[in-house]
């Protein structure tokens, strides 16, 4: 098992903002394909050892429990938790579960987060309403790079979706349930560290979403397409 440490989540009040930076045109098929290589992570959160628990108070939660990763996300806030290995080019999937019924949220994977625990990283989100997004961390917000589109490939509510992030050189894209959704290019981080993230933009709503089957590979990336 893994040695993975908890980073204390973070607070931000202006979330989910609209500059994009580096999308790309939108379209069906991606332009880059990818290779699989090492296995670097294979995380099934079987006990509490696995990710240590953090209580925020009433308004948060993070940790272990029925053999998941929960975020309990009770304010206005984005918050994440991220492993201690040193990465640069990875693919990253694990399956989520939406258990609240508040649909207006966000969730997902992370990338490339510093070290130092600032908040700075690329974020890969759906949300329990049907969309998307990819976005960087800045510590304070969440600052669109594609910004938040509906994806039919989303399973909206309090349901599963499989989620895989993509952060191979300066090239993201975000896949659910095994299709395509959205790609960007974005130069700000070429390493850091993988984490699993929860977005709440309304004060007093709730977002419960467990996050299973964690597997994290090197990757490299093959273009085909301008």
């Amino acid at each position: 098992m893994n040695d993975i440490r908890l980073r204390a989540p973070i607070a931000c009040f202006a979330l989910l903002l609209v500059a994009a930076c580096g999308a790309l045109p939108r379209q069906s098929l991606p332009t880059a394909a990818y290779r699989y290589q090492e296995l670097l992570l294979d995380e099934h959160f079987e006990h509490g050892r696995a990710w240590p628990s953090y209580a925020g108070g009433a308004d948060l939660w993070l940790g272990v429990t029925e053999g998941a990763y929960r975020i309990e996300l009770h304010s206005k806030r984005y918050v994440w938790t991220q492993h201690d290995q040193l990465t640069s080019d990875v693919v990253i999937e694990v399956e989520a579960r939406q258990l609240s019924a508040y649909d207006h949220n966000a969730y997902g994977l992370a990338c490339r987060l510093d070290p130092a625990n600032s908040g700075r990283g690329y974020f890969l989100l759906i949300s329990g309403d049907g969309y998307a997004s990819i976005r960087w961390g800045d510590g304070r917000a969440l600052r669109a790079i594609v910004p938040a589109f509906p994806s039919q490939h989303i399973r909206q509510g309090a349901a599963h979706n499989r989620l895989r992030a993509i952060c191979i050189g300066d090239y993201l894209a975000l896949w659910v349930n095994d299709e395509f959704v959205a790609e960007a290019r974005d130069q700000r981080a070429s390493a850091g560290q993988v984490g699993l993230a929860g977005v709440m933009n309304y004060a007093g709503k709730q977002l419960s979403v467990d996050f299973d089957k964690l597997r994290v590979w090197s990757a490299v990336l093959d273009e085909h397409g301008s």
